[in-house]
């Protein structure tokens, strides 16, 4: 049976097909990207496009505490108002986000408390002098959440309606941590400072808090076990290494070695 003769396809044709193609690419593409776009388990939605002035948003800290040889997290209660948080506050003027983490720690929870390096996911990029600070343990906020808050009267004036951001960040306390009395501000007086399991601390919280410490207690896990493989391949390193000779100890008769030339 004779073979039907190949179609031919002009070059305008072929083109043609290939801008199409390129096109419905472009346009499934574009389709792809007006969708919620995906985020992590821990996030919320996407958020648009937005931009706010000094007197429309405020900027504060807050720290997820642990106690690292008791698995344990400090929670605050309110006694008063009968509620469970976390320690957090407004930065001052002048303040770093990390030094506000700290301070509202203690303040709030009358512990001392150290920054805890994690490995942690954050997107912030390592300086030229490391570029790699971004992969290994660092303590860079793990989280941020927003609160909106309405207008309200001061004094003679209107306060405007704004959002307020808060930067999460891991701390840590020893064992034998020691808590002082009297740390907090006037209106901080009835805040309680308690340690306890992680379990129990998400149950007691409200649940944006409670999703920070879910977050922060894997990245705390994760790392821990990273830590724990890089020890155990350190020592099977060290185990099969081959050993090292040892130095003959030079003997009295030994001549003493040349002293080399000053400079």
């Amino acid at each position: 049976m004779a073979q039907q003769p190949q179609k031919c396809t002009s070059t305008a044709s072929m083109q043609q097909t290939a801008g199409n193609s390129s096109q419905t690419r472009r346009s499934s593409f574009d389709r792809f990207l007006q969708r919620p776009q995906p985020m992590s388990k821990y996030s919320s939605p996407q958020v648009p496009n937005s931009a706010w002035t000094g007197e429309n948003f405020l900027l504060g800290a807050g720290m997820v505490v642990f106690q690292p040889e008791t698995l344990q997290v400090v929670v605050l209660y309110e006694t008063k108002k009968k509620y469970w948080f976390l320690p957090k506050g407004r930065k001052d003027v002048g303040e770093s986000l990390e030094q506000a983490a700290l301070r509202e720690a203690y303040e709030e929870s009358g512990y001392r408390v150290e920054f805890l390096p994690l490995y942690t996911e954050t997107r912030a990029p390592g300086p030229p002098s490391n570029p790699q600070a971004p992969y290994g343990l660092n303590c860079e906020p793990v989280y941020i959440s927003t609160a909106a808050y309405s207008a309200r009267i001061r004094g003679n004036r209107i306060a405007p309606a704004g959002e307020y951001l808060t930067f999460w960040y891991v701390g840590q306390i020893p064992e034998d941590a020691v808590r002082e009395e009297g740390t907090g501000m006037p209106d901080e007086v009835n805040y309680e400072a308690h340690l306890m399991d992680v379990k129990d601390a998400v149950k007691h919280l409200f649940p944006d808090e409670a999703l920070v410490v879910r977050y922060s207690w894997e990245l705390f896990c994760w790392t821990h076990r990273r830590l724990e493989k890089e020890r155990l391949q350190e020592e099977r390193k060290q185990q099969s290494a081959p050993a090292a000779p040892e130095s003959e100890s030079p003997s009295p008769s030994d001549p003493a070695p040349a002293a080399e030339p000053a400079t």
